[in-house]
């Protein structure tokens, strides 16, 4: 493990001695944020090495969309499997490569990132936690201090009763400035969790979507082209148009809940696919009588949602998928 990954845990370890220390009795969640970021920070397994490469060849198809057979890492010298990513920060291929993490100095990948999410949401609850201990703690401070100023007949009244915003403010500003300790740490918890919380959120929404950071920015790039026009989906007959083809040694048959026959073509230029040879997914057809007849099977997508996402099992699966990787 790398010195600066020493770093990462030694910080993470130290801050939560920290919110011990401020806080004392704390929940047992509280310790969960530790053990899943030493688990995301120390995780190897999803590095694509010599040894598990016709492994990590098996555990997805290509979709022949984001993914196509045949692509070599010039780093790592041998076949892009399907879903993975050359990180050129750890210098590796990661499997189902989500992104590289700066805080975790790691690549979120096949294997760790199950506990990547667990960190995420255990870290949320403990900010959340964190910012409401805080306002309890100062909320009694500054009951106390307004039971020592009012009547007795008005005594048990909340603080805050008949305050303007303003002066409400005005009072928790106070209040934090009163505990330097337990207002500066809640502080910090109430402005970092809905991060926290929206990291999270949004990692779920990618398992939701079946896809992962790297590949949503893949989607994007497909929106853009099918936006202008210039993305064709071929209409007649697809049925085992990619086995036919495929070459066990660069695309294995992998076991897969779904199947897509679809072909599609991305036009970079503007032509349609009729009008050129094959490029970027368009077969090569030497006779076409249906485009001499003003006929074509090839047809414009104008929308995303017309494209087969291979990956997309369904919420449930693809969860499963995300904590229990295949």
């Amino acid at each position: 493990m790398g010195s600066i990954k020493k770093i990462v845990i030694a910080i993470f370890t130290f801050s939560f001695l920290i919110f011990v220390v401020l806080f004392g009795q704390v929940p047992a969640l509280s310790l969960s944020p530790i053990f899943f970021t030493y688990k995301a920070v120390t995780s190897t397994s999803s590095t694509i090495t010599k040894k598990n490469h016709d492994q990590q060849m098996r555990s997805y198809p290509y979709d022949h969309v984001l993914y196509r057979p045949g692509q070599v890492c010039r780093t790592c010298n041998f076949f892009k499997p399907a879903r993975s990513k050359h990180c050129s920060v750890c210098n590796v291929c990661v499997a189902k490569q989500d992104h590289h993490c700066v805080w975790i100095m790691n690549c979120v990948g096949k294997e760790n990132i199950s506990h990547f999410l667990f960190m995420l949401l255990s870290l949320s609850f403990v900010l959340t936690y964190g910012a409401y201990l805080a306002y309890v703690l100062l909320s009694q401070e500054l009951q106390k201090s307004a039971n020592g100023r009012l009547i007795e007949t008005v005594k048990n009244q909340h603080w805050s009763r008949g305050l303007s915003w303003s002066q409400y403010a005005s009072f928790w500003s106070w209040a934090l400035g009163l505990d330097f300790r337990i207002g500066g740490v809640g502080l910090l918890a109430l402005l970092t969790a809905p991060l926290a919380w929206t990291m999270f959120l949004y990692h779920i929404y990618l398992i939701w979507a079946g896809a992962t950071t790297n590949e949503s920015s893949k989607w994007l790039e497909w929106r853009e082209y099918v936006d202008r026009g210039l993305v064709y989906k071929w209409t007649g007959d697809t049925d085992g148009i990619y086995e036919m083809h495929a070459d066990p040694s660069v695309e294995p048959f992998v076991e897969w809940p779904i199947h897509s026959n679809q072909r599609l073509f991305r036009s970079e230029d503007g032509q349609h696919p009729d009008a050129r040879s094959s490029q970027n997914g368009a077969p090569a057809i030497p006779s076409r009588p249906w485009a001499d007849l003003g006929m074509s099977f090839w047809k414009p997508l104008y929308d995303l949602h017309e494209i087969d996402n291979l990956y997309d099992l369904g919420f449930w699966d693809n969860l499963k998928d995300a904590l229990r990787p295949v």
